[in-house]
């Protein structure tokens, strides 16, 4: 065989070890498939478990308003009745939406119209830091801060519907104004 035919085919360094790097990226996909797919199943089958094997009525879950899993009813079933979590988790999202709706649009307003130079140059890239911030730090600041807020000023336990209407809304603002103000 020609020696130029025969290096031609022969396969160079970087192309191994971009057939090497294909093959570690396939396994790491194939592996997050696997565990999505596992954390799915297991999600799935633990909470269709209720209905199932608990023989609890899907009707008496989203209409009820007892939780206590551990209590039985006449039927020997758990009381299992989500409603009051439903309504709540409705109620804290509509109360969040209707107060940070005038606040997100007269911010964007301000930032575009009245003062646009300070807004393009501080107030966009704060909002757009504040967007960025995730959901579970919101949660852990409204834990360790607007609680104990809530319970010194209006006392009580602090857990609430106004507890939640202000860290989602809190939440909820730089998003709304970053959309607003991009409109």
């Amino acid at each position: 065989m020609d020696p130029i035919k025969a290096a031609m085919l022969k396969r160079s360094r970087s192309a191994k070890l971009e057939r090497r790097g294909k093959l570690i990226s396939l396994f790491c996909i194939s592996l997050i498939v696997i565990v999505v797919v596992a954390i799915f199943f297991f999600v799935a089958s633990r909470g269709l478990a209720t209905f199932f094997e608990d023989k609890v009525n899907l009707w008496s879950f989203l209409s009820k308003s007892v939780w206590s899993p551990s209590v039985k009813d006449a039927h020997g079933n758990p009381q299992v009745g989500a409603l009051p979590m439903i309504v709540g988790s409705f109620g804290v999202t509509f109360l969040s939406a209707v107060v940070a709706t005038p606040f997100a649009v007269g911010a964007a307003i301000f930032m575009t119209e009245i003062s646009p130079k300070m807004g393009k140059k501080i107030l966009q890239p704060v909002i757009e830091l504040l967007v960025g911030i995730p959901s579970v730090v919101y949660g852990f600041i409204g834990l360790s801060v607007v609680v104990p807020a809530i319970r010194h000023v209006f006392g009580g336990t602090g857990f609430g519907i106004l507890a939640g209407t202000f860290v989602l809304f809190v939440m909820i603002l730089p998003t709304v104004t970053s959309m607003t103000a991009d409109a």
